[in-house]
């Protein structure tokens, strides 16, 4: 049974002035931005661990984030855990301007500076960059030590042209880290966008840029650039799987359960000789 209550929010959402949607972000109403605004201790904590599993160290590192939302709280956060550049990487997301003004000004002294009722970084130690990856990645390859996003993947359409970028931008040995939702990202029903064509999909249901990426699409695509590539499920949602599953499209089922009833995914990629 197709779920009214999904298509009325979708249909409602569609509809939001893009102005107004932002401005939800910014407060966190009804619309939540990713984890790298609200949560930034956790984002670079588990960027921490993984630098860690692999014998690296956010220590001296100079790090991109990729898609990070408009608010410095992640830039402070590896700044603070000892990172030694840090790029802030976004051509969409406006400044969270509420967001910024949350976070704690002696934090923010230490690495920008206040002119025009504004903070501008210090060019030594944070970079806010507008450019798109590929363009930054062919001017800089092989400069940063990490790379690293949390749920930007599945809002991507050219995933294949951005994972490249990745490589390309991160040196021989270094990490890339993602973080990627699988669900829909109305999260009462994290299959629902299964379950339609892809015209439907497009044409009357996405609202976020969800791209429906699957588990080993993304497998597949950052295999093909690094050849260490660790592809970990940090959810899986078996029950939520079962109950839509009579109802998904066959493009998106494999016939392993265990496979197509992922939600969230953790890829940690590496170049090595």
């Amino acid at each position: 049974m197709v779920p009214i209550r999904y298509w009325c929010m979708r249909l409602l959402r569609r509809r939001l002035p893009q102005g107004l949607v932002e401005k939800m972000l910014d407060l966190g109403v009804f619309l939540q931005p990713g984890l790298d605004t609200r949560a930034p201790a956790q984002s670079v904590r588990l960027l921490g661990e993984a630098c860690a599993r692999h014998g690296l160290s956010l220590e001296g590192a100079r790090v991109c984030v990729v898609g990070y939302g408009g608010s410095f709280g992640i830039g402070l956060a590896l700044l603070d855990a000892g990172a030694r550049h840090v790029v802030l990487q976004d051509p969409f997301a406006p400044l969270r301007r509420a967001r910024i003004r949350q976070l704690d000004a002696e934090r923010l002294r230490r690495y920008f500076v206040r002119r025009d009722g504004a903070w501008h970084p210090d060019p030594a130690r944070i970079t806010i960059e507008r450019r798109r990856l590929e363009e930054l990645a062919r001017e800089q390859p092989g400069q940063m030590d990490v790379v690293f996003s949390s749920s930007v993947l599945e809002h991507v359409d050219n995933v294949e042209t951005l994972v490249g970028a990745c490589a390309q931008l991160v040196r021989p040995g270094g990490l890339n880290l993602h973080a990627i939702d699988l669900r829909d990202h109305y999260f009462r029903y994290p299959f629902e966008m299964l379950c339609y064509s892809r015209q439907t999909w497009e044409e009357w249901l996405n609202t976020s840029n969800l791209n429906r990426w699957r588990y080993g699409d993304y497998r597949r695509a950052f295999e093909r650039y690094f050849n260490r590539c660790d592809t970990i499920v940090t959810e899986a949602l078996p029950a939520e799987f079962a109950r839509t599953k009579a109802r998904i499209r066959p493009e998106f089922l494999t016939g392993d359960d265990t496979v197509d009833n992922v939600g969230t995914i953790r890829i940690e990629a590496r170049r090595v000789a």
